[in-house]
């Protein structure tokens, strides 16, 4: 597996770089281009879903995906969009996931693209080369009481491997931030415990912009300020210091609640003119998990009793 996934990795990074300097000169019709061709090659029921999605999404050229990855092609890195896109995308949802399926399949057990843990856990050096060898390459670390900079150096030890570092904005300082900067597989997520930009997020966002470093403020709701993020002014306050912003449930949030951010997060991916693109952790992930395997769920290495900041189930 690891030799024909090397290979099969190392084309897909080039074309990835290609890919991103033609939508660079020929915008519109080159990135439709490319969604076409993925499209006509992709061979499972749930790649084909994907870029039919794409393919609807981008008929009308005032779509806000063509500004979203305009504005990401200037903002972020080649190499860190290139890195982050395949390592997760090609990695850990196409190839890595569709390895982990055929054994899911065999065996009954359940599996896991995307596993949660605890930056600095010193168990995490052996196990992340470990899961990639089964097909498992994105992590999502919790640092938000700890050390970011301590995911350096597992970023560094992974390369292929994508990692989604969860942080406290106020320890995002400068230091803190060009460490981090060293990692092209890593996204950081200045972690927001209500829907309120506060300085220190801001501050932060700033700081990982003028590093040009991948990253997506990610709030927490509950019942009261789920029609908060549904407004159009926190949205515009957002895309003042980000491209996306992850939403995420704290505990106790109602089934009415969490179905209304859902379906206005879902809706308003098709809308126009809209200036960051939300994500919705839980049901995003849920929705990869039951499109890719009746087996897979979310992933987690925490010791027994810990918590997570974002919901796992």
């Amino acid at each position: 597996m690891i030799m024909d996934y090397n290979s099969t990795r190392s084309f897909t990074m080039t074309l990835a770089h290609r890919a991103v300097g033609d939508i660079r000169r020929g915008g519109f019709r080159q990135l439709r281009n490319y969604v076409d061709m993925c499209a006509t090659l992709a061979k499972k029921p749930q790649q084909k879903d994907f870029f039919a999605y794409a393919q609807h999404a981008l008929q009308r050229t005032d779509s806000c995906y063509y500004s979203l990855i305009h504005r990401l092609l200037d903002t972020v890195d080649e190499d860190r969009i290139c890195t982050v896109g395949v390592n997760m995308g090609f990695g850990g949802l196409i190839y890595g996931a569709s390895e982990m399926k055929k054994q899911a399949d065999a065996d009954g057990k359940p599996i896991a693209w995307i596993t949660a843990a605890r930056c600095g856990d010193d168990r995490l050096e052996a196990l992340i080369p470990e899961a990639a060898k089964h097909g498992s390459f994105v992590w999502l670390l919790d640092a938000t009481a700890g050390d970011s900079t301590r995911a350096v150096a597992l970023a560094k030890a992974n390369p292929q491997s994508a990692f989604g570092l969860l942080a406290d904005p106020a320890a995002l300082d400068d230091a803190c931030v060009d460490a981090l900067s060293a990692c092209r597989n890593l996204v950081v997520m200045p972690l927001l415990q209500t829907p309120e930009l506060t300085p220190e997020a801001c501050r932060a966002a700033r700081r990982l912009k003028a590093q040009k470093m991948f990253y997506a403020l990610t709030v927490l709701v509950e019942d009261d300020t789920v029609p908060e993020v549904m407004q159009d002014d926190w949205l515009e306050s957002i895309a003042q210091e980000a491209l996306f912003c992850v939403c995420a449930r704290k505990p106790g949030v109602s089934e009415e609640a969490s179905h209304k951010l859902r379906r206005s997060i879902v809706d308003g991916r098709m809308e126009t003119g809209k200036p960051v693109l939300l994500l919705d952790w839980d049901g995003d992930v849920r929705y990869l998990n039951e499109h890719i395997s009746e087996h897979m769920t979310f992933g987690s290495v925490l010791a027994e009793g810990e918590s997570f900041p974002l919901q796992l189930g």
